[in-house]
């Protein structure tokens, strides 16, 4: 049962108060009606405004209603639109994942070649100065800050896809418009990719493939192709393609939550891209998944994998890849990466040296019980990057490629975020003064 009644009884005023239950929820608003008298209080908790909900990093709070992505931490189970993930990794490629977060069914072969056909267009028509702001960077700079200032130039060439220019919402509620923007937005974001991957690499910039699909473009303008064709390896290709379908949208991560914090300003989806990117950047959300390949590449050897796992036990140090926020069992998400890897190797050759890090670690995280009593678990950030490395990758251009694969999960939640009525985010905070400040004379 999972709707009922929180029957509460208040020791302040002894009063019973029943809170609806539904979708084993409630609503915070509820809880404005539970008030203490104002005498006796201290004024900087406002009893008179009722009882605020603490709950510091929003680790039992859900601040939307969704009908998009599932994630079940306690039974591994991740879900796009209904279908387990394991299920469209086997039968789909990322424009058909894509098209189903987005548009909430999978594509007709109409639709998804009309899909294509947009975002192969769109990233063929970028304002010359995205480019020369990309290249005004020094060769070795990061790609991210490249990146967020690639697509500032971008949105800035377009000031009538801007609300504040045009003085007043252009998106919310306006389904077409939002369309247009989300095939405009994600074409921006792989087309300044390659940009930054071509310039860091001094390689010339080459136009997408008007009937290529989304992911060979972005190789194909990153210059990652070969030599005798002059296009991506279609087999790389393939493995991406289904890599990406794990990796499209994981429910409201921090960056996720962070583009959604700017689009309920009704401000475009570009510049709330530029916020989710500044998030992604940070090494407690995707840029985990760098560190821990740097501190892999630190450890070096297998044989030094006990005393990395020593320092972690005894909290000198902390290693992205294992423990989630969200998984308590094992991560659905790594079991299809683990094939990949195998594919790579086995067809190809293709593994990075480091792989054998990884497993020692995997293999002592699984067995000590320092991990398995706290329920912290692998993960699949100790594992995704090497796809890329394994692939020639350089680490930090690994990021930005795993952004590429979750835009279709940002732009998915944008869209159901404008086809709701409006309405700006705005947390709320728990006052706790200094002492100083109850005497203050002011």
């Amino acid at each position: 049962m999972s709707s009922g009644f929180l029957h509460i009884r208040d020791s302040r005023t002894e009063k019973d108060y029943d809170i609806p239950i539904a979708h084993n929820a409630i609503r915070a608003n509820e809880f404005k009606k539970i008030k203490a008298p104002g005498q006796g209080s201290d004024p900087f908790d406002k009893v008179d405004s009722g009882i605020l909900l603490l709950d510091p990093g929003f680790s039992n709070t859900a601040i939307m209603e969704s009908h998009i992505t599932f994630v079940d931490g306690e039974k591994g189970v991740l879900l796009y639109r209904g279908y387990n993930v394991n299920d469209l990794y086997r039968n789909c490629q990322s424009e058909d994942t894509a098209f189903l977060l987005i548009w909430g069914h999978l594509p007709s072969l109409v639709e998804k070649l009309r899909l294509r056909k947009d975002l192969a267009t769109a990233s063929r028509f970028v304002p010359p100065v995205v480019l020369q702001v990309v290249q005004s960077f020094p060769r070795n700079s990061p790609p991210m800050p490249m990146l967020m200032a690639g697509l500032s130039a971008y949105i800035s060439s377009y000031p009538n896809s801007i609300p504040a220019v045009k003085g007043g919402n252009i998106y919310n509620g306006n389904m077409p418009a939002v369309d247009k923007a989300i095939i405009r937005t994600i074409s921006a974001y792989a087309t300044i990719l390659g940009m930054v991957h071509c310039h860091r690499t001094s390689q010339p910039f080459q136009t997408a493939d008007p009937h290529g699909s989304y992911l060979s473009n972005l190789l194909l303008m990153m210059g990652c192709v070969e030599q005798s064709t002059g296009k991506p390896n279609p087999k790389h290709v393939a493995l991406l393609e289904r890599l990406w379908v794990v990796g499209a949208d994981h429910e409201l991560t921090n960056s996720t939550s962070a583009f959604l914090h700017t689009a309920s300003t009704q401000a475009d989806p570009i510049s709330c891209l530029v916020a989710a990117i500044a998030s992604c950047y940070g090494p407690l959300h995707f840029g985990a998944s760098e560190g821990a390949y740097r501190t892999m590449e630190k450890v070096g050897s297998p044989k030094n994998v006990p005393a990395l796992i020593a320092e972690v036990k005894q909290g000198k140090t902390r290693l992205a890849g294992i423990g989630h926020r969200m998984y308590k069992i094992t991560d659905p998400r790594l079991v299809p990466c683990k094939e990949i890897l195998q594919q790579l190797k086995d067809n190809e050759g293709l593994e990075d040296p480091l792989m054998a890090v990884a497993k020692e670690i995997d293999r002592l995280a699984s067995t000590e019980e320092y991990f398995t009593k706290r329920r912290l678990f692998v993960n699949a950030d100790l594992y995704w990057p090497f796809i890329y490395t394994a692939l020639g990758f350089p680490p930090d251009i690994m990021l930005p490629i795993f952004i590429a694969s979750r835009m279709s999960g940002f732009m998915a939640h944008w869209r159901e975020a404008m086809n709701q009525p409006a309405r700006l985010w705005r947390p709320l905070q728990s006052f706790t003064p200094e002492e100083s400040a109850h005497d203050s004379k002011l």
